[in-house]
């Protein structure tokens, strides 16, 4: 039987990697990618230079400027991000039997078998790679190797921001027995403080327990993690690629109880997150709506509808399930819309009338031109709104 050989592959400060590509006057500068403070905002990602400051993603950004004043805040551009994730994963493609996006910017490749194809050194393999992407796209990336995903990927979370770790079949255990317990996938904030009432620190802590044990003080869940210390992980991998879920949403300034406002915002969203999926040639089934009032209470609604990916369509149903979620009418301060449950936009063709047909053609002759020009300079309105 052959030995599983797992890489997972990890595009270093991702959002801030590709900044300084496109723009080589960051490189080397303290630069986040954040939103305004002013309508508050948070890190996306930060470079090294500004998480020396205590600096990190999910950070408001009023509170990152705090800690780093020297910081250069950089408005994200995801259609740049996707962008060059698809050229990675094109570069990455002759090199893997396998292949699977975990993120935008994670990759995980399956090697089993294939010494004798690459030349008997994976760890020679994974170097070209890693060399080949920072030459032709300008971007650092980190590479772990081992059995299985969680090793591959604890390893590669190690050898952050530019170095290869491989793990030796056999040794995942030893590997894992020193680094702290949250390094394991689905090991939080709220697990992590269970297992340190009991004293569980590392790794080797938990996977030296006895199973009825861990069992009987942290369920089912806390049966995974032990799994997880004691090197255990999944090598299955999955054929599709695109997106599980498209959303997208607003933290406003100062709270809103504009009506018509809070409309405006959601027909931006609906433009947004349906050019997103007519880029990935999907459509949606489901449309859902959050909310998030000025004392942080969350309201969410969603509905199954027939696939589409029609701005307009979108919107008005956002607009709809705005209404139903809006039970307390008090002022709002996020906004956001999802779209979820796709299928692929030919699979739905051959149910389209020829006035549907139409506005399909219409969709992607815009997006083409705003593709073109880099901007949006053709938006497709909203329709009557009651």
């Amino acid at each position: 039987m052959k030995t599983p050989r797992i890489v997972h592959l990890d595009l270093t400060a991702f959002f801030v990697s590709v900044e300084r590509a496109r723009h080589p006057e960051y490189i080397g500068q303290p630069i986040m990618v954040a939103g305004s403070p002013e309508r508050r905002g948070v890190v996306t990602c930060a470079s090294y230079e500004v998480r020396a400051y205590g600096v990190h993603a999910g950070m408001a950004t009023a509170t990152a400027l705090k800690k780093c004043p020297v910081a250069i805040r950089v408005q994200s551009h995801y259609e740049a991000y996707a962008e060059y994730s698809k050229k990675v994963r094109a570069f990455l493609e002759p090199f893997a039997p396998a292949l699977e996006a975990a993120s935008i910017d994670e990759f995980f490749i399956d090697w089993t078998g294939c010494e004798r194809l690459l030349g008997h050194h994976l760890k020679e393999t994974a170097r070209r790679i890693q060399a080949g992407i920072r030459e032709q796209f300008q971007l650092p990336c980190a590479i772990g190797i081992a059995s299985n995903k969680v090793v591959a990927k604890v390893a590669c979370d190690r050898a952050k921001p530019q170095a290869i770790i491989e793990v030796p079949h056999g040794e995942e255990a030893d590997f894992l027995k020193p680094l702290p317990v949250q390094v394991l996938p689905g090991v939080g904030e709220v697990m992590l403080g269970h297992f340190r009432k009991y004293g569980i620190k590392t790794c080797g802590d938990i996977a030296g327990m006895d199973p009825g044990t861990v069992e009987q003080l942290f369920g089912k869940w806390g049966l995974y993690v032990q799994a997880s210390a004691q090197g255990e992980g999944s090598v299955e991998f999955s054929a599709g690629h695109e997106p599980k879920s498209i959303s997208t949403e607003e933290t406003f300034p100062r709270d809103v109880t504009d009506k018509k406002h809070l409309q405006n915002e959601l027909h931006r969203m609906s433009a947004e997150i349906t050019e997103e999926l007519r880029t990935h040639g999907l459509k949606a089934r489901c449309v859902h709506v959050k909310l998030r009032y000025y004392d942080w209470v969350d309201q969410t609604r969603q509905m199954t509808i027939l696939p589409t990916n029609d701005p307009v369509t979108v919107y008005h149903l956002a607009v709809a399930l705005l209404e139903k979620a809006d039970t307390r009418k008090r002022p709002v301060r996020l906004l956001g819309v999802g779209v979820s449950r796709f299928v692929y936009e030919n699979e739905t063709m051959d149910l389209l009338e020829q006035g549907q047909e139409k506005r399909t053609d219409l969709l992607r002759t815009v997006d083409a031109i705003n593709r073109k020009f880099e901007k949006k300079l053709i938006a497709i309105g909203a329709g009557k709104t009651e």
